[in-house]
């Protein structure tokens, strides 16, 4: 069992994360201040619930408001680069980390957070970074009996990239005290604290900021916070009409295309026809000619055979009256011939048939 805590002595601000542990897990369930009555906790009871509880550790009394406390940004945080990619990286003190524009970071706070069971908490950001027009994504409420670091997303839906710096306020958190329960009642009447816990009233410097612009010069002096959705909004609605404008002349271009095909389309197509008749053409006369070169070819072959068979004929004729011719000789020949008449005869026969006595050189 740790030790109980006696005196504020032994209850000052814990100096290290085992120091709260112990505290935190003797005061987890009991109440030690249980005359303040359940509301939204003053600077004065959130340090004196801090030195007896560990609710906070660590834990610098300077960055008390009068009803809140100043929480730093200290640790890992994760956020997503334009091509989806997971980066992660790890802030430390005096480190200097971008917010980009149009992004969404989560980050880390410094203190690890004890509630007590009797005590919840809310945050917001500080006002500067509200200013600047940083989101910040919280939930309702952190519930009593919460042990840990909170980590939380920035939302920078500006124009403007903003530097944050480890270690310096990034959310105000206030503590509100619940109804309580018999349980949480501390019988030990030895606990009489002496405590030291003061109240921290509101700067007075900071009620002069009587305009909206006192605000924005605190976030950022020199540069106009503004939301990147309108830009946004202005660069779609311009390339919607750089699109329609391209879709028109498109149009017109495929319009023109159109026309000129079809009318390419009938030039290809009628040139095409004259040059199947022409062809169809040259096709028949070629045919023409065939036919009357076969005609002619078949005449002149039958006007040279009629010649041949009149000569044949003709022929055969000759052939014949010279046999004829022949066989009467030959019985001439034949026949006995009277002595007185053969000289006659022979006379005759020389004279029908003639035959040349001298021979010409």
């Amino acid at each position: 069992m740790p030790a109980k805590v006696k005196t504020l002595k032994d209850t000052g601000i814990s100096s290290t994360d085992n120091e709260a542990i112990v505290k935190y897990l003797q005061f987890k369930g009991i109440d030690p201040l249980p005359k303040v009555v359940p509301a939204l906790l003053n600077s004065a009871d959130i340090t004196n619930y801090v030195a007896l509880t560990g609710m906070l550790c660590p834990f610098n009394i300077n960055n008390l408001k009068p009803a809140s406390y100043g929480i730093p940004l200290l640790g890992k945080c994760v956020f997503w680069d334009a091509e989806g990619i997971r980066k992660s990286a790890v802030i430390g003190h005096e480190d200097i980390f971008t917010l980009p524009k149009n992004s969404i970071t989560f980050v880390t706070l410094e203190p690890t957070i004890r509630l007590p069971d009797y005590i919840a908490a809310r945050f917001n950001l500080t006002i500067d970074q509200i200013y600047r027009g940083l989101l910040l994504g919280t939930g309702p409420l952190v519930d009593p009996g919460f042990s840990g670091k909170l980590s939380i997303p920035l939302h920078n839906l500006t124009a403007n990239d903003y530097s944050l710096r480890g270690g310096d306020r990034l959310i105000w958190i206030e503590f509100t005290k619940i109804s309580p329960i018999d349980s949480w009642k501390n019988t030990d009447n030895s606990m009489n604290y002496n405590l030291l816990g003061k109240y921290v009233p509101f700067p007075e410097k900071k009620n002069k900021r009587d305009d909206v612009d006192d605000y924005l010069y605190e976030a950022d002096p020199h540069r106009p916070i503004r939301s990147s959705i309108p830009l946004e909004i202005h660069k779609a609605a311009e390339n919607v009409r750089i699109a329609s404008q391209r879709a028109y002349e498109a149009e017109k271009t495929i319009r023109k295309l159109s026309i000129g095909f079809v009318i390419g389309t009938v030039i290809a197509a009628t040139a095409t026809i004259i040059s199947l008749f022409a062809s169809i053409y040259q096709v028949n006369s070629l045919v023409q000619d065939a036919v009357n070169y076969v005609s002619n070819a078949n005449e002149l072959s039958s006007t040279k055979f009629s010649n041949f068979r009149a000569t044949e004929n003709n022929t055969n004729a000759e052939i014949n009256a010279l046999q004829t011719q022949v066989a009467n000789l030959k019985n001439t020949l034949n026949t006995p011939i009277p002595t007185n008449s053969q000289n006659i005869l022979l006379s005759e026969i020389v004279t029908e048939t003639p035959y040349p006595t001298t021979t010409q050189r």
